[in-house]
């Protein structure tokens, strides 16, 4: 029997859509079609997909180094109390989890917008 893919879920939206076992966030939702926050498309540069993690963040990879220093870095500047904080551009998913992110929507050119079951 194939394992099941899993889900992700963002909040506040209620966005979901699946990830293959291992597929960062961000672009599982991008595959998905959805738009997702970002100003270096991915490369981890510029911080701006981070998720805070509701939800089962034991189930995400475990971060890199540049990951974690990023981690780091956020948690001095955002200023308030987080849960774990994750970039969605690094950020392996190994089963469902719940994430919170402002700005993910549907791509304008794709109607459907992916799995929201």
């Amino acid at each position: 029997m194939a394992e099941r893919c899993p889900m992700v879920t963002v909040r506040p939206s209620g966005v979901r859509f699946r990830a293959l076992p291992g597929q960062p966030i961000m672009a599982a939702g991008i595959a998905a079609g959805f738009r997702w926050p970002t100003v270096c498309g991915g490369k981890g540069d510029c911080r701006v997909c981070f998720v805070e993690v509701l939800e089962h963040h034991e189930r995400l990879s475990m971060p890199e180094p540049a990951e974690a220093q990023a981690i780091r870095e956020l948690g001095g500047t955002l200023g308030r109390r987080l849960g774990p904080v994750r970039l969605a551009c690094q950020a392996g998913v190994h089963g469902d989890v719940v994430v919170h992110k402002r700005g993910v929507r549907p791509r304008r050119d794709n109607s459907e917008g992916g799995d929201r079951s």
